[in-house]
């Protein structure tokens, strides 16, 4: 097995232990390995998935962000059915719902993801 070094802010570490202990992960590096799995695994389908299919994001962001986010979103808006907007604890919450080609769905996850103080773009089927 391989060992990695992070350097992250105290107050992250902090909350993730927390979440560690919540979730009753006997480690923190059982943890990271199963934050690494989940990551690459949606990394991998976002990039080979070959059919038409649905696609839910949800996209959490600070408000002074809201018109980044929301220039982004329409670059895709022949891919996006769907879209809700709502506040949640001072933030913004997106929930977008998708159908149409793999490559367009990978250039979402690119797009949003890339913006920067998106803190959360998940993305499932």
């Amino acid at each position: 097995m391989s060992v990695i070094s992070i350097s992250i802010p105290k107050d992250d570490l902090k909350r993730f232990d927390e979440v560690v202990k919540d979730l009753g992960f006997s480690s923190r590096s059982d943890a990271i390995r199963e934050a690494l799995h989940r990551f690459t695994a949606q990394h991998r389908w976002v990039a080979s998935n070959e059919e038409t299919s649905p696609f839910i994001a949800t996209i959490v962001y600070p408000n002074k962000k809201e018109d980044s986010v929301h220039d982004a979103l329409h670059e895709f808006d022949e891919i996006i059915i769907t879209s809700t907007h709502t506040h949640f604890g001072g933030k913004c919450v997106e929930w977008v719902i998708l159908k149409g080609k793999d490559m367009r769905f990978k250039q979402f996850v690119e797009r949003i993801a890339g913006i920067k103080d998106v803190s959360i773009c998940r993305c499932s089927v």
